[in-house]
């Protein structure tokens, strides 16, 4: 599966890089190392406090060492990042997308988190990538996912040439107007599978369904209230307003908000600031409840990541 780094972003305030810079570094330095640092931030181009407390997780996990020469990685390093299921080639398809800059990630064994490649497109533009081509590996055949007819297979053929693939795994291509744009989309794509459905509640759970009125949410959503020490919990179905707890009490029983619809059309968690609301300019986690790769409902809380609990409630109250 695509490497994890939720823990370079625990607590503190919110990073200026994300991601797709930890890949880069664990890459530019495995390739190039040794280096220095203020080299490394001019590839990632990032600044050089953003640089150094990447490396100083890096140096923690024991993934890279550092000695006059610069930064060189460790054999775990290498293992890490050998192990991550995330390959990447430059490559030239320029039929089956729109730059005229491509590079293409594959995933292993990730077909099970993509539904119609929309996702992964979004995340690439987001990225700064102009598009994202998402194709799954199903029969021994590179498809589109839920078209099992296209593309000719012609025009994917090469990749064959860049990757041995398997069924079940994933190609995401990003395009851009030059390569550093596409393989950016197209690495933070990938990466973002590794935040999908198996960091959520997921399958198995019958108590409910897209349709849960707010009144049989009632009493989970004030469990988990009072699991986190009181902290506001929200949370809804899919066709449904939900639940609003504080103090203890359920607040609103028509409740909705746009980090709760925002990770149920994701079908992935989400975290930032809330920019609107009852909660704006806190810092909150959504995150979805799926079924058979839907996303059937949603709860959200304050981000523990983001602060202590002492902090938060403080935050919380400087709103009232």
């Amino acid at each position: 599966m695509p490497m994890s780094f939720n823990s370079y972003f625990a607590g503190g305030p919110t990073p200026k890089f994300n991601a797709y810079h930890i890949w880069k570094a664990h890459q530019v330095v495995a390739k190039e190392g040794p280096i220095g640092r203020k080299a490394l931030a001019g590839v990632l181009q990032i600044g050089e406090g953003s640089t150094r407390t990447i490396l100083d997780k890096m140096m923690r996990e024991g993934c890279i060492e550092s000695s006059r020469l610069g930064i060189t990685i460790t054999d775990r390093g290498k293992r890490k990042l050998d192990n991550s299921g995330v390959e990447v080639r430059q490559i030239d398809l320029s039929d089956l997308t729109l730059g005229k800059f491509n590079c293409a990630v594959l995933v292993k064994c990730a077909s099970d988190r993509v539904n119609m490649g929309c996702e992964q497109r979004d995340e690439a533009v987001r990225a700064g990538a102009v598009g994202a081509t998402t194709l799954v590996v199903k029969e021994s055949r590179i498809v589109f996912p839920g078209d099992e007819e296209y593309p000719d297979q012609s025009l994917v053929a090469p990749l064959k040439n860049y990757f041995r693939m398997d069924d079940g795994d994933v190609i995401i291509i990003g395009s851009a107007f030059n390569y550093d744009a596409a393989e950016k989309g197209a690495v933070t794509a990938a990466l973002s599978l590794g935040n999908l459905a198996r960091r959520c509640w997921s399958e198995g759970t019958s108590i409910l369904s897209h349709d849960t009125e707010a009144d049989e949410l009632r009493c989970l959503a004030l469990a988990i209230h009072e699991l986190l020490g009181r902290l506001p919990v929200t949370m809804r179905s899919r066709n449904r307003p939900g639940v609003r707890c504080e103090d203890g009490e359920v607040i609103d029983t028509h409740y909705t908000g746009p980090m709760l619809e925002e990770s149920m059309k994701r079908g992935s968690i989400v975290r930032r600031l809330s920019t609107s609301g009852p909660y704006r300019g806190l810092p909150i986690i959504a995150v979805p409840i799926m079924r058979k790769r839907e996303a059937i409902a949603c709860m959200a809380t304050m981000d523990l990541g983001k602060g202590t609990y002492s902090d938060l409630l403080a935050k919380l109250a400087e709103r009232y």
